[in-house]
């Protein structure tokens, strides 16, 4: 169902597609960039809201945008300009001040797309209901390995194909049909343990991005992953924010080695304890041990 598409082969396949379903989608998230239908001029042939449906003090144009051109429209808008219509499109996906999340394939209605959007952001668990905005890129990539295959169909409905951009261009695909009731994703403690461990990746993600002023390299993408699982076991998922906090700045500065160098054990029992100053004497001692080459 997930595959990466080469930066050189995207054209060609989204090309494929409009081709074969006669229009594309844009999904469009004013909550990223409210200016994106200021600067770019593509010829939309219908722009519709997707809605939370708890959200009734929003107002259409604050809420997702699902946006149809047409291959017919994209030919024309094309033999005006210098650069393919449908490359600009694809470009702002890979564009982080964009506002631009998805490109989809449907041959169903553009309110059926509406509509299963819109259902698939309303989430229940232990009775109580959530947002569950599955449509941003950073949340869909922990989904296809959390999520397993009716899940995700459920979760896709009448869409065809999903192209976002995380790293790569990824196309996501499944067998479409229409769920006609509210989507129960009957999701596991485990499977909701790995949901809360993915928003903590995401946001630890984002403040070490900007701490170290670049992305973060592959080994730190693993560390930080392998550290949140432990840290989440260790605490029975439900860790202290101050140490969690001060756990992940201080072994995210640190090469790889460090935490897999470090007594899980005992560590398990400091974070138990919630005793954040004893963490950061084992830390800092373990730190001179590693220096003198007696850790």
């Amino acid at each position: 169902m997930k595959n990466l598409i080469p930066d050189n082969q995207i054209s060609q396949t989204i090309t494929q597609h409009l081709m074969q379903f006669g229009k594309l989608h844009l999904l469009v998230d004013p909550k990223i960039n409210d200016e994106f239908f200021l600067k770019n001029y593509f010829d939309f042939e219908s722009i519709v809201p997707v809605r939370d449906r708890q959200d009734t003090v929003s107002t259409d144009y604050e809420c997702l945008q699902l946006c149809t051109i047409s291959k017919q429209s994209i030919a024309e808008s094309t033999q005006s300009k210098p650069t393919s219509v449908l490359e600009d499109i694809i470009q702002n996906l890979n564009d982080k001040k964009s506002a631009a999340i998805a490109i989809l394939f449907s041959l169903y209605p553009i309110n059926y797309i509406q509509k299963q959007i819109s259902n698939a952001m309303f989430m229940r668990y232990d009775g109580s209901y959530y947002l569950f905005r599955f449509y941003d890129p950073k949340v869909l990539n922990h989904l296809v390995r959390i999520f397993d295959q009716q899940q995700l169909d459920n979760l896709f409905g009448v869409i065809e194909y999903w192209y976002y951009w995380h790293d790569n261009y990824i196309e996501l695909n499944h067998k479409p049909e229409i769920i006609l009731s509210d989507i129960n994703y009957q999701i596991s403690s485990r499977q909701w343990q790995q949901l809360n461990i993915a928003q903590t990746y995401n946001y630890y993600e984002y403040i070490t991005t900007n701490q170290q002023n670049n992305t973060l390299t592959t080994e730190q993408k693993k560390t930080l992953n392998q550290l949140l699982e432990w840290v989440y076991m260790a605490s029975y998922t439900q860790p202290d924010k101050h140490i969690l906090n001060y756990m992940v700045s201080y072994i995210m500065a640190q090469p790889p080695s460090f935490f897999q160098s470090i007594d899980k054990d005992l560590c398990a029992n400091l974070i138990n304890n919630k005793d954040i100053n004893k963490i950061k004497q084992y830390f800092n001692e373990w730190q001179e041990g590693i220096k003198h080459g007696i850790a």
